[in-house]
């Protein structure tokens, strides 16, 4: 009850400007500052939420890293969660998550299951806390939900040899010489931008990974006395996961997702997943980018659109949890990112909301969304159209100026 009444009279005291009420400033973006009291306003907001989604409005964001990663650190020892789903696959993130717990430095695990992109040093401090939570009673594990296979070293031989020692332990020659091959080149060839760049049909072995799920359902006793029940529904979700990228990116004939099949609705299905499975007493937060984690379309959608099963993640993630998700999007009014194509500065353009932010004249700010419409530049730093962007996000972190990521 103390701590309640200390958030109200917190909230109360909150400057008022224009349009925008409610705004919390935020002291630091250091991760290693651990005074949390700028921050304990979030409790509020957040309520009794189990999933809180972190966005970025791009891949190359040094600044909204750093502040993510102090976020973590305040969920973690304030508000008790204790997983990080990732944007990554979820058949390469155990490799990053077991170098984590083994101690091994950010940068050596990062290379296991982290997109090029999050190879920098601001992102490392994220892993910094994981790895140093190990020695805590509340260790931070991590998973991915991706449909694609994130490393080209685990495409090419760590996940193909995942899959083919699990089914050897049940029967050797369940798969074939060739079948091998026939996985491996499809574990190789599920890459969106190849798909962009060499348009061209793609002739995969498509009926060996059914039959593989196939095999799980139908022969589940047998491996339950090899295997426990969740390296069993993992390894199966990672094969449904297989087949989703592939059904999203089509046959390669023509433009991928053009079935109305994406790979956010292969992400959300990867995420209920452990949500509802092996995650289901635990409190997650989601790494991803802007786009993926909004709760709605940021744009006016046909209904025909919307009944298609289109959309970002996390407009599946809302329709299934409710009040038990809480997302957050992050933006900018000044500065650059890291552009991850050519290492250069990619320019922040602010809208109308960044703007009007900007005039608070403070570093960092969390607020609730704004419900009058107002253009913003939560999609890769570019202003969009005016909305009501508290249909999109339910909060928003307001960085002064963004700073491009560091590479390793």
């Amino acid at each position: 009850m103390i701590r309640k009444a200390l958030l109200l009279l917190v909230f109360a005291a909150l400057p008022v400007s224009g349009q925008i009420a409610g705004q919390v400033p935020v002291r630091s973006i250091d991760p290693a500052d651990r005074d949390f009291s700028d921050l304990m306003p979030m409790v509020q907001a957040i309520g009794k939420a189990r999933v809180v989604q972190l966005g970025e409005a791009t891949h190359g964001d040094g600044a909204t890293f750093l502040a993510k990663a102090r976020l973590i650190r305040f969920l973690h020892e304030v508000m008790g969660f204790d997983v990080i789903a990732w944007e990554a696959g979820i058949a390469d993130v155990p490799w990053l998550d077991e170098a984590l717990r083994a101690g091994l430095p950010s940068a050596e695990a990062a290379k296991r299951a982290l997109y090029d992109a999050w190879q920098n040093r601001e992102v490392m401090a994220t892993l910094d806390a994981v790895r140093e939570s190990q020695g805590t009673g509340r260790p931070i594990t991590i998973v991915g939900f991706d449909c694609r296979v994130s490393r080209p070293q685990v495409r090419a031989e760590l996940y193909p040899k995942r899959i083919f020692d699990f089914f050897d332990r049940l029967d050797p020659a369940l798969i074939s010489k060739k079948e091998r091959e026939d996985f491996t080149a499809m574990s190789l060839g599920l890459v969106p931008a190849d798909y962009y760049a060499r348009p061209g049909l793609r002739s995969y072995n498509r009926e060996l990974p059914k039959r593989l799920v196939e095999t799980i359902d139908r022969r589940r006793d047998e491996l339950l006395v090899r295997y426990p029940p969740r390296e069993i529904d993992y390894v199966r979700q990672t094969l449904v996961s297989f087949l989703a990228m592939d059904r999203a990116l089509g046959p390669g004939d023509r433009t991928p997702f053009e079935n109305g099949y994406t790979r956010d609705t292969a992400m959300a299905e990867n995420l209920l997943w452990w949500l509802n499975g092996p995650l289901k007493d635990r409190k997650v937060i989601v790494w991803a980018h802007n786009y993926h984690v909004m709760n709605d379309f940021y744009f006016a959608v046909p209904e025909e659109m919307r009944k298609s099963g289109q959309g970002p993640m996390g407009r599946f993630l809302k329709e299934a949890l409710g009040p038990d998700l809480y997302t957050i999007g992050f933006t900018a009014f000044s500065g650059a990112s890291l552009d991850p194509e050519t290492n250069g500065p990619a320019p922040v353009k602010p809208g109308d909301l960044e703007t009007q932010l900007h005039g608070l004249k403070r570093p960092w700010l969390f607020l609730p969304t704004p419900r009058k419409p107002v253009s913003a530049s939560f999609y890769f730093n570019e202003p969009g159209e005016a909305i009501d962007w508290s249909r999109v996000y339910d909060g928003v972190f307001f960085l002064e100026e963004q700073k491009p990521a560091t590479p390793l």
